[in-house]
C-alpha cells in the first residue's frame, strides 16, 4: 500500500498526483516495479482533486484545490475535515426516511454545488406516478438543477479520466507479474457515521445520550455496504480474480472507546460486514490503525470463527502476541513503522523486519508490510530496499 511515494520519488508534486491522473500511473509504473514487490499499491489512496472542485466538497482541504477554503499548498498531503454533518435532533429523520435525508441534508452539506438536491422529490412524490410525471422533469428542469447537472457531469468526466488511469495502471502492472493489491474497499459503520455525518465528537456524546439511535443507524448501513462491495466485485472486468477488500478501521483503536463500547457500538456491524464479504467468496482485509492490543480477544474469536478466510493488517498492535493468539488462523500483516522507513537507516530496518519475521514466519500466513498505510510518504528510497531485501535474506524455510 502506498498514497504518494511514488510521485515523490518520480519528481511530482502532490497537486499534480490530485490533478493529473495519468502522471499518477505513470510514476507507479515506473517506481514499483524495480522493488520486487508480491502486490503493488493501488492508485486509489489518491483522489482526483478535479472531481472535488465541480462538486465543492467540503469534507476535504486538497493541494491546489479551486475553493481558497478548501486549498493547500501544492507539495502538502490532503487533509479530512471532520465537522457535524449531521445534527443531534436528526436521527429521528435519518432512520425515518433515510434515502430522502442524505439526498436533501447530507449531500448539499458536504457538496456546496449539489446544494439543489435540496428540493429533491419526497417520498409522497416518488411513489405517486403523477407526482414523477410532474415532479421528475419540473426538477431537473429548473435552471438551478440544470447548473447542478453541470457540474456533475463535469466531475463524472474527471472522475472517468481517473479510472481509466487507474485500470491502464492495473492491466500494465498484471502484465508485468505484479497484482495490485486491492481494487475493493470498504468502512466499518461506526467510521461512517463518525467521521462524515455526526463527527468523532457528536458520536461519542451519542454513545451515552443517544444509544439506541446510534445502533439503529449503525446497524442500517450494513446491508447496503455489503451489496454495494459484492456488485462492485462482479462488475470488475480489469482484475476480477483480485477478492480482497481492504477496509480502513478509523475510531476503534484502543483509547477511542472502553472495550465495552467497542464490543457494543463498533464490532458488532463491522463482523457483520466481514461474514457477509466472506459468504460472497471476498478476503476481508481490516486494517486495524493504530493500536488494538486491547482488542485481541475479539479478534481471535472471530478468526478462529472463519480460519484461512481472512488478512488482519497491523499498525501498533504486538504482532507477536497477535501471531501468538490467533495466527494458525488468520494471515497477519504488518507493522514496520513509517517513522523507520522516513528517520531510520537501511542497517535499523533490516534488524527490524528480521525481528518480526524471526518472530512471525513459523507456520507462514505472515506478510511483511508498513504499518502506516504501506510506504509512507516520506519514505526514503534506501530504507525502502532495506526492507524488500531483509524479506529476500531472512523469509526463507
Amino acid at each position: 500500500m502506498s498514497m504518494f511515494y511514488h510521485t515523490e520519488q518520480a519528481g511530482y508534486t502532490k497537486k499534480e498526483a490530485m490533478y493529473e491522473p495519468q502522471k499518477l500511473a505513470d510514476a507507479g509504473l515506473k517506481v514499483y516495479p524495480p522493488l520486487n514487490l508480491d502486490m503493488v499499491p493501488p492508485l486509489l489512496g489518491v483522489f482526483p482533486g478535479a472531481v472535488m472542485d465541480h462538486l465543492g466538497s467540503q469534507f476535504f482541504k486538497w493541494p491546489g484545490a479551486e475553493d481558497p477554503k478548501c486549498k493547500l499548498d501544492d507539495n502538502l498531503p490532503f487533509q479530512w475535515v471532520e465537522g457535524e454533518y449531521m445534527k443531534e435532533n436528526e436521527y429521528e429523520e435519518i432512520l425515518t426516511d433515510p434515502t430522502g435525508f442524505l439526498i436533501r441534508k447530507i449531500i448539499p452539506r458536504h457538496h456546496k454545488k449539489l446544494n439543489g438536491f435540496m428540493m429533491f422529490l419526497g417520498l409522497s412524490s416518488l411513489a405517486n406516478a403523477y407526482g414523477t410525471m410532474i415532479g421528475i422533469p419540473a426538477f431537473f428542469g429548473m435552471p438551478s438543477i440544470q447548473e447542478m447537472l453541470k457540474s456533475i457531469g463535469q466531475a463524472a468526466m474527471k472522475l472517468f479520466e481517473y479510472i481509466k488511469a487507474s485500470n491502464q495502471y492495473t492491466k500494465q502492472m498484471k502484465e508485468l507479474g505484479f497484482p495490485v493489491h486491492f481494487n475493493l474497499s470498504v468502512q466499518a459503520p461506526y467510521d461512517i457515521v463518525s467521521e462524515s455525518l455526526r463527527g468523532m465528537r457528536g458520536t461519542m456524546l451519542d454513545m451515552y445520550h443517544h444509544p439506541e439511535e446510534l445502533k439503529a443507524l449503525l446497524k442500517l448501513l450494513v446491508p447496503d455496504s455489503l451489496m454495494s462491495t459484492v456488485m462492485r466485485a462482479k462488475l470488475n472486468q480489469i482484475n476480477p480474480e483480485n477478492n480482497l477488500v481492504f477496509i480502513p478501521l478509523h475510531r476503534g483503536a484502543d483509547g477511542f472507546m472502553s472495550n465495552e463500547q467497542f464490543e457494543e457500538f463498533y464490532w458488532p456491524t463491522l463482523t457483520a460486514i466481514m461474514e457477509g464479504l466472506i459468504k460472497n467468496d471476498l478476503i476481508p482485509c481490516p486494517f486495524f490503525e493504530g493500536g488494538y492490543n486491547d482488542r485481541l480477544e475479539y479478534l481471535g474469536e472471530f478468526a478462529k470463527k472463519y480460519p484461512g478466510k481472512m488478512i488482519y493488517w497491523f499498525d501498533k498492535t504486538d504482532i507477536f502476541r497477535a501471531k501468538e493468539l490467533f495466527g494458525d488462523h488468520v494471515a497477519i500483516k504488518g507493522n514496520v513503522p513509517g517513522s523507520l522507513m522516513a528517520t531510520g537507516t537501511p542497517q535499523q530496518m533490516e534488524e527490524y523486519v528480521k525481528k518480526i519475521i524471526e518472530g512471525c514466519k513459523e507456520g507462514g500466513g505472515f506478510i511483511v508490510d508498513g504499518g502506516v498505510s504501506g510506504i509512507i510518504d516520506e519514505a526514503k528510497p534506501e530504507n525502502i530496499k532495506a526492507m524488500i531485501d531483509a524479506v529476500f535474506k531472512y523469509g526463507k524455510y
